[in-house]
């Protein structure tokens, strides 16, 4: 086996555990989630001394396919915006989290976008867990983090929301 094939079989026994826990993530409801998201976010707020109003940013949608939708700002980043949470530091965020319904909601995927003030580098940090597995974990790994480059992808554990928010709050910013 080359050593490429060996880093792909290596990747695709990670995304594998990845897939696994990501299956053990679960909430009581989409309502109690995103009640806890904003009550997060309005801690984080008030101890930052932040202005963000949280009932006009953070908002809630729900399909008839039985997925919900919580997202603040939007979800693709391409420049700051009022629907941004903004930080004192100057720096922004913006998220999108998918939950299916069911006796429990499972978490399905989700996208943090940090973007750093004018001038840092890198510029931005993003986590993502997408849907499903990719057919080549090595280049896309289910949960990773992109490093300030869109087309990096470094494999991460599968993390809570509220995990993500607090590496956000507690360690990046």
């Amino acid at each position: 086996m080359s050593s490429v094939e060996l880093a792909r079989a290596h990747a695709v026994e990670l995304d594998k555990y990845i897939h696994e826990a990501v299956g053990t993530i679960v909430f009581n409801s989409p309502n109690s989630l995103f009640i806890n998201l904003r009550r997060y976010l309005q801690i984080q707020d008030d101890r930052l001394a932040g202005n963000n109003d949280l009932f006009r940013i953070l908002r809630f949608t729900d399909d008839a396919s039985g997925m919900a939708l919580m997202s603040l700002g939007p979800q693709i980043d391409k420049g700051d915006s009022p629907s941004h949470f903004h930080f004192p530091s100057g720096s922004r965020l913006s998220f999108g989290i998918t939950v299916k319904r069911g006796n429990q909601c499972s978490l399905v995927s989700y996208r943090f976008h940090y973007h750093y003030g004018e001038g840092c580098s890198p510029a931005f940090l993003r986590f993502d867990l997408n849907h499903s597995p990719h057919n080549d974990p090595l280049s896309e790994p289910r949960c990773h983090l992109h490093p300030g480059l869109d087309n990096v992808r470094l494999a991460i554990p599968a993390l809570t929301p509220f995990q993500v928010l607090d590496r956000i709050f507690f360690v990046l910013e």
